[in-house]
Formats: structure tokens, sequence, C-alpha cells
């Protein structure tokens, strides 16, 4: 096409073709648009003042662009209409200019800038309001939180003294009262612990194990669990898993029985009469996919029954079938929302059947893998060894005088020696002056918390080089997080409040050493010297190490040093045993015997560690 056709073409398109001169004057090429005005183009155009100098810096080096667009401008034409134009420096041996009346163009590039912006607005909204829900979020676990630690605290004291008053002698009438007392506790702590459930499960902050299980004894472990309620209803609870199904699977078993549980649970609530029956059986809507099982679970009753318009509606939160119901029989109205949602991280489906007076049946199926085959002789079930005739040295430290009394009544007749603490600070200082076989740290205490003041009981056994003391966690704080947090601070185990007397024994039985140091040693010291006992006691065990690079250095001086240091102050006070080490110290320092200043060492190192004072 050659240059003539070229602008003819472009004439033809609406364009206004023009040449810059030499002498900066713009000549037209072609014909011209009807809609271009008569007169110098710069005069004309007034907006090319602004876009000129950019086009000239463009012709000179346009690098690798072959054209560039001004912005629109808008200009009023000869009928008094607004009329759109757009400038466009082309590249090449010739400075050609062209001028655009683009009507079409220009509405296209408002309504995508409006887009633009509009989305632009959308955007900054959407990141708005999801900065709030998360806010939002955070608020509502942190109201929880401190919800669940601020009840469950009184609730450690008040269920945890009605179990002391029930092992006391009481007449018939307040054996009722404590059972009633204890009941309505337990009650409460199940609204607690759904809400809890609930919320983690909104948050999306629930994730199932996947371990080998016994089908069977998960069943068996739920019907003995709320067996006790249907015997006192005077129900049959009855269980049956069909041959065909696989004993041994891969999966979640802790929620599969909270699920069975809930199940059961409202099953015995709305049945006054008959019984209730659990039936496993393979799901026949999915058949099995390699490893993979997927169970049809059934839970009947012979309860009131559902009306059919109410069925659909149970499994949605703070629901039950009738408004009548929470006032007949309690309840949150979230086991059967909760229930739904683990069966659906499980793979499976929730849906119920049921008729008023014929009693329900609730059906649900999960999918499990097939665990490998467990060995013809299993170990036996690891249980908590008992305390037996093992004298243990505990340190209690709890802010809330009820829960201190408690402890010590749980522990009451076990022979356990048991110092009690305040806060923090006071309890690594205990720590750092005694040996103890075990710490119950509660996590919120003033001056220092519970999880500072176990990174610094941790810190000081990493610098001694001792064994580590188990550390038991007892907090009021239920979520996954507290019990993260504890065990990263350094707390050998999370237990959570309210605790029971056979929890708290079975935990202690657990992580308590089987063998109490039988060699610790007991210092009776003078009330007034107590407080400065602590720093005392550091600076000897700091001794220790002082010794042995003095001895590798056959620095003879500096072990006699301190063993006179050591048998001046030891006796004063009330460590006789320490005037006598440093004597022999200071003695085999003068004789330069090494052999006999090393077992002297070796024999502070264990004094110190075991010394206790009383």
């Amino acid at each position: 096409m050659s240059p003539s056709e070229q602008l003819d073409l472009l004439a033809t398109l609406g364009y206004a073709v023009f040449e810059r001169s030499s002498d900066e004057s713009f000549r037209l090429l072609g014909a011209a648009p009807q809609w271009l005005p008569a007169g110098a183009l710069t005069e004309v155009f007034p907006f090319l003042d602004v876009f000129l100098p950019d086009a000239e810096e463009f012709w000179a080096n346009p690098g690798s662009l072959s054209m560039l667009h001004s912005d629109f401008w808008t200009q009023t034409g000869p009928a008094g209409e607004d009329l759109h134009f757009c400038a466009i420096a082309v590249a090449g041996e010739r400075k050609l200019l062209l001028i655009e009346c683009a009507p079409h163009r220009f509405e296209q590039t408002r309504e995508f800038v409006h887009y633009a912006h509009q989305t632009k607005l959308a955007h900054d909204e959407i990141a708005r309001l999801s900065r709030e829900l998360k806010r939002a979020t955070e608020a509502k676990s942190e109201f929880l939180a401190r919800m669940s630690h601020e009840i469950r605290t009184p609730m450690n004291a008040l269920l945890g003294v009605a179990e002391l008053l029930s092992e006391t002698e009481l007449s018939d009438e307040q054996s009722e009262y404590v059972r009633i007392f204890r009941r309505a506790g337990d009650n409460l702590l199940n609204v607690i612990n759904d809400i809890l459930d609930f919320s983690k499960i909104e948050a999306g902050q629930v994730e199932l194990e996947c371990i080998a299980f016994n089908l069977a004894d998960v069943v068996q472990e739920a019907i003995e669990i709320i067996g006790v309620r249907a015997r006192a209803k005077g129900l049959c609870l009855n269980s049956e898993i069909r041959p065909e199904v696989t004993g041994r699977l891969t999966g979640d078993p802790g929620r599969l029985r909270q699920i069975l549980l809930n199940l059961l649970s409202n099953a015995v609530k709305f049945t006054d009469r008959g019984g209730i029956t659990v039936r496993v059986r393979l799901d026949q809507d999915q058949p099995e996919a390699g490893t993979l099982h997927s169970l049809h679970f059934t839970v009947r009753d012979t309860g009131v029954g559902i009306p059919p318009d109410r069925v659909s509606t149970i499994f949605d939160s703070f629901t039950q079938a009738d408004a009548s119901t929470t006032r007949k029989y309690g309840g949150t109205g979230l086991g059967l929302a909760i229930s739904k949602r683990f069966v659906e991280l499980m793979g499976g489906r929730i849906w119920a059947e049921s008729m008023p007076g014929e009693g329900s049946t609730i059906h649900f199926t999960a999918r499990f893998d097939v665990a490998e085959a467990a060995s013809k002789s299993p170990a036996p079930k690891a249980t908590a060894p008992a305390l037996g005739n093992r004298t243990l040295r505990i340190l209690l430290a709890d802010d809330s005088d009820d829960n201190r009394f408690l402890v010590r009544g749980y522990l009451r007749d076990t022979g356990c020696v048991i110092d009690e603490v305040k806060n923090g600070a006071e309890v690594v200082e205990l720590f750092r002056a005694g040996i103890y076989d075990m710490v119950l740290m509660d996590a919120e205490m003033p001056v220092m918390d519970g999880y500072a003041a176990t990174r610094a009981m941790r810190a000081l056994e990493k610098e001694r080089a001792a064994p580590e003391t188990p550390i038991l966690a007892l907090t009021a704080h239920a979520l996954k997080e507290a019990r993260d947090r504890s065990i990263e601070a350094g707390c050998t185990d999370h237990l959570t409040k309210p605790i029971t007397k056979t929890a708290l024994l079975e935990a202690i039985g657990r992580y308590a050493p089987v063998q109490p140091a039988a060699d610790r040693i007991p210092v009776t010291v003078e009330s007034w010297l107590k407080p400065v006992i602590p720093a005392y006691l550091e600076k000897r065990r700091a001794d220790v190490q002082k010794l042995r690079v003095a001895l590798e250095q056959s620095d003879y001086s500096t072990v006699r040093t301190l063993g006179h240091q050591m048998a001046g102050s030891g006796g004063g006070y009330g460590f006789a045993q320490l005037t006598k080490i440093g004597e022999m110290l200071e003695e085999s320092a003068l004789a330069e015997d090494a052999a006999r200043i090393r077992d002297g060492i070796g024999e502070l190192d264990r004094y110190l560690m075991n010394v206790v004072t009383e």
C-alpha cells in the first residue's frame, strides 16, 4: 500500500493526519474529516500544548513503541455538542500526528475507568469487611475463651467440693442434695463444652486425627458412658455391629465417640420407656474403594418422636424439635449441629427418620481407612499407675484459694507433701531452692503467669543439667490454642478445669517418678532465714561449676577459697553438711589431693540437688 493510499485509509477511518514540519507547524495530509475545525492545529486544539512536548520526546526516541496516545479531551463542537478527541504520535522517519474524534472509544474508556473504580471500591469494601470479620471472629474467640475460663474456674471448686462432700458421711437427704448439685454442674459444663466445640467448628479450627482404633471399643465406650443414665430411667441399651464390618479402622475415634455420645444422650433424654439400639453396617450407597471403608450407623430409640415438619431442622444450630423441649428437656440445641459438622468432616452425611409417639432413628455415614491388622498378642492397654505408697513432693501454683483447697482435698489421703504458692514468681523461687517430683501450674496468675514460670523453670533445669520435672498445666483454658501454648512453654501435659479427683490422680500417677528420690535431705531452717535461703543455695550451686573448672586447671587456691567460704557459712544458714563438705574441700586443696576434691564436688552436687528446706 502506497503512502497516499495509507493516508486515504486513515481518513476513511475518521483520522485527521498531520505532519510536523521543521518550522514546528503542522501540515494536513490527505482529506480533512468533517469534524475538523478550520484554523491552525494548536489553536483549534489547545490541549495539544500539553501533549506535544511528550510527542517530541517520543519522536526523538520511541524505543520499542510504535505509537503514543494522549489522554482524551473534550471540546464543544459547531452545534454546541461535546466532542471527544485523542491525539496519537506515530513513530517513524516522518513526525506524524493523528487526531481522532472518538465518541465511542471515549465512552468505552469512561465505562472501563468507572468499572475499574467501582471494582477498586468493591475490593476495598471486601477487604474492610474481611478485616472487620477477622476482628469480630478474634473478639468472639477471645470472649468465648475468657467466658470459658471465668466459668470453669469457679466450676472447678464447685464440682470438686461436691465430689469431696459425696465421699463424707451423709444422710440420704444430704446425698440427694449433693447428687442434684453435681448433676446441675455437669449439665452446665456440657453447655460450655457444646458452645466451645461449635465455635471451633465455625472457625475451621477442628482437625480430625488419623490413628488406628477398634470400632467395637469406641461403640462400647459410648454405650458404657450413657449406660448409667439409661439404666437410671429403666431403659435397655444395646449395640450391634454386622460381621462384614472391618473391626480395625484408621480415623478419629474421639470425634466418632463424641457423635455417638451426642446421639445416645439425645435418645436417652427423649425416651421414657423401651430402649435404644446402636447398629453399624456397611454403607450400601458407597461401595468400598481400595482401603476406604464407608459405614452406616443408626441410633434407634422408642421415645417421643419428632413431627414430620421439624425433622429437617433438628440439625440446625440452637434448634430443637419444639420450643417446649427447651423447657422440658433442657439443652442448647447444639449437639446435633456439632455431630453434623463432624460427620461431614468424616466424608459422610446425617439424617433422621421419626414420627411422633413412635420414636426416632438417626442415621449417619462416615468413611474410614482400614487399619493394618493388629498383632495376635496386642500390648495391654496402658493405664495410669496408681500412686501406691509413693510419697510425692508436689509444688502447687494457683492464685485461687478455692482451687488450692480442692487439690489439697483430692490429695489428702495420698501422703503427698504439697508446697503452695500464689504466683509464678514464687513458684520459680521455690523450684530453685528445692527438689520436687511434680509441679501443678495454673496459667493465669499475678506477677508472673504460668507460661513464663514454666519457661524459667525449664531454663533452670537446663542450666543445672538436671532431669526435667513433670509440670502439669492445670488451667481453666480449654481451647486447643491454650493446650498448644502450655506444651510450647514446656509443660508436660495440659489438664483442664473442672477436673475430677480421679482424673487428677491418674495424671499424677502417669507422670510422677515411680521411685521418688529416697535420698532427699530435709533441712529445717529458722523462719527468719527462709527469705534468703533460695539465693544462698543458688550461690552454692554456682560454686559446683566453679570448683569443677578450678580442679581441671589445678587451681587449688580457688578450691581452697570456695571450700573455706562454704565451711564458714553453711552451719550459720542451717546446713551443717555444707560446712562439713567445705572443710573437706579446703583440706584436700591444701594437700592438692585431686581425687578427694573430685569426690567432694560430687558429694556437694548431690547434696544440693536433694536438699529440701522445711
